[in-house]
Order: structure tokens, then C-alpha cells, then sequence
């Protein structure tokens, strides 16, 4: 059977199931159902997200935290930023202890090419008046990305021009003119237009979009797992997995009765009620994991099993292993 993502009021089943038996994506996905609805549960699967490795729940989890407990969600922003989440150093450049630990994160957000940490970077150089540095910053988030997809603003205030790569023209602008430069000030004040039209029309064009929302099938399916994963490996070998994601996307079909995935990935619970093994697979499937997954031996693995408890093979990104866990008894 099949479950569209969630009613009004409860989360997918599957994706329930999945974030118990350990799936860290299935977690952060439940987080994200729950920030809103009921914030005490997305802090709880945010923390065990967190406890299988995931950088960005300890982001969220500082999100979460931020206008209900500040010590915590400091706390988590410098855990996230310490795991290298580029977000979360670009938060300890603007909320951090002191002036020096919030410009060391500034610089750190930027050299790593977070556009927001190089604009306001090139602002605190500007305003300590070390003007080439501040140019060159400011350069870097007005030429940053090229023409690639920018955070979408509030469509509210899209016309106001409050995009990093807009306000570092601007700002370039301002320099270059109190330098006398006014021919380098007219080019940025017609590329600062440039970009403030693009940025408009890709944000737009982003809320229009997602007015019609996505839709996410998790399938529950029955099925022989072992030879099911027989068949994925045979065909990850003869083209380097192209042909195994396509065996789980045929299988996430036939499991679906009404809906079929959008946008996202779908995941796939294959459950094996005679070998008591259940696969939480996503449709994204790296290669990396299906490497791992051919090296393991399953039917070694049920016949060493002190119990006839189930087995669940759950891919955790974090440390790039399948963890295999068991039950006392089936459930």
C-alpha cells in the first residue's frame, strides 16, 4: 500500500516507521512536519538526528530553539558551525558572544562562500575604514553565483531589492563614488538594476511554484527483500547503479495507487514478513550505498540471528554505513 505525505494533522505512517527504525532523513523530514504543529516533537527528532550525525538538525534544532530558549539555540549554532554547516557560522557571525568571535565566524562563513557572511564581511571592513578589503568582499557577494538560484525573499519585499548580491552593487557603489571612481560606480549601479530584475522574476517565479505544493509517496511494500536486494546489486553492477535506482523506482510505481512522487525523494519500506527483514530505501539511492549494501550478506546475516527477531537496514549518511538493528521479538 501506499501513503500520500500526511493528512492535515498526522505525518506519513511510513515516514513514522522509517524515523524509528533509525532513517536520520525520515527524522529530519518528521522535524520539519512538526516545527510548526508541535514544536516539543520536532525538537525530539531533531535531537535524534542529531545524535545520528546530522549537522543540519543541530542547525534546525538551534532555529527551533531560538525565540524560546537562546543559550540552547546558541548553543546548537555553534555545534552546527563547529561540523563546518556553512549557515549555522554565518549565525555565530551575527549572534555570537562577543565582537571577536563574531567576526572570526563572518570570515570563516565567507571564505567557505556564504554570500550574506562576504556582504556583511566587506560592511564591517568598510565601516573600520579598510577600504580595499571591503571592496574586495563586497565584489565577491556582488559577483557571487553568477546567475544561480538565490534564497527566495518574502514576495512582499521583492521589489525592494533586499538580495545579498543587489545590496553589495549598491554598497560597491557607494565606495567607489567616495573614491572618485564614478565609472566604475555607473557599472555597478546598472549591474545592481541587472540583478535586482533577475532576482525578482526568479522569486516570483519560486512562489508561484510553490503554491501547488509537492507531493511525497512513501510506499509500504511486501515483498522478498534478499533476492530483492540480489537484484539490485546484479543490476548496480552492470552500469554503475543506474538500472538499480531503476528497479526501486518501478518497484515505488507498482506500490503507489494513487499518486506518484514530485519533487523530493520517495522512500521505499520493503518488508519481508518470512526472512523478518525490513530496507528503508530512498529513491535518491547514492552509489555509496549501494556499494555498502552489496557487501553485506543477508542470508549470513538471518542465519547468525540469536532470535527471530526483525531486522531493519537503515543507510545513515553521517558515517556511511547501513545500520542493522533487531528486535526481541517481531512487533
Amino acid at each position: 500500500m501506499a501513503f500520500e505525505r500526511s493528512s492535515r494533522g498526522k505525518p506519513d505512517p511510513g515516514l513514522e516507521q522509517a524515523a524509528e527504525f533509525g532513517d536520520p532523513r525520515a527524522m529530519m523530514r518528521l522535524a520539519r512536519f512538526f516545527e510548526r504543529r508541535d514544536p516539543d516533537q520536532a525538537q525530539r527528532w531533531l535531537h535524534d538526528a542529531v545524535e545520528a550525525g546530522e549537522s543540519e538538525a543541530m542547525y534546525r534544532l538551534a532555529e527551533l530553539l531560538t525565540a524560546r530558549q537562546q543559550d540552547q539555540a546558541r548553543h546548537w549554532y555553534r555545534r552546527a558551525a563547529e561540523a563546518e554547516h556553512l549557515q549555522a557560522m554565518y549565525a555565530m557571525g551575527t549572534t555570537g558572544d562577543d565582537l571577536e568571535e563574531r567576526g572570526r565566524w563572518l570570515r570563516r562563513a565567507a571564505q567557505k562562500g556564504h554570500v550574506d557572511a562576504k556582504l556583511e564581511l566587506g560592511r564591517a571592513l568598510r565601516d573600520r575604514e579598510l577600504p580595499e578589503e571591503a571592496e574586495r568582499w563586497l565584489r565577491a557577494a556582488a559577483e557571487d553565483g553568477g546567475e544561480q538560484w538565490v534564497e527566495p525573499l518574502d514576495p512582499a519585499k521583492i521589489d525592494a531589492g533586499l538580495g545579498p548580491r543587489h545590496q553589495a552593487c549598491l554598497d560597491l557603489v557607494a565606495l567607489l563614488t567616495a573614491q572618485g571612481r564614478l565609472d566604475e560606480a555607473t557599472q555597478w549601479r546598472d549591474r545592481a538594476k541587472r540583478i535586482l530584475n533577475w532576482e525578482s522574476n526568479v522569486n516570483r517565479s519560486f512562489f508561484r511554484r510553490a503554491g501547488t505544493g509537492t507531493v511525497v509517496v512513501t510506499a509500504v511494500v511486501a515483498t522478498a527483500v534478499i533476492p530483492f536486494v540480489q537484484a539490485l546489486i546484479s543490476k548496480a553492477a552492470e552500469d554503475a547503479y543506474g538500472q538499480a535506482r531503476a528497479l526501486v523506482q518501478r518497484m515505488l510505481r507498482r506500490s503507489s495507487t494513487q499518486h506518484e512522487a514530485g519533487n523530493g525523494a520517495t522512500l521505499l519500506i520493503a518488508d519481508d514478513p518470512d526472512a523478518h527483514i525490513t530496507l528503508c530505501l530512498w529513491s535518491d539511492v547514492t552509489d555509496e550505498a549501494l556499494r555498502a549494501l552489496a557487501s553485506l550478506d543477508l542470508d549470513e546475516l538471518t542465519a547468525q540471528r540469536p532470535d527471530r527477531g526483525r531486522i531493519r537496514l537503515v543507510w545513515n549518511p553521517a558515517n556511511s554505513r547501513w545500520q542493522i538493528r533487531g528486535d526481541q521479538r517481531d512487533q
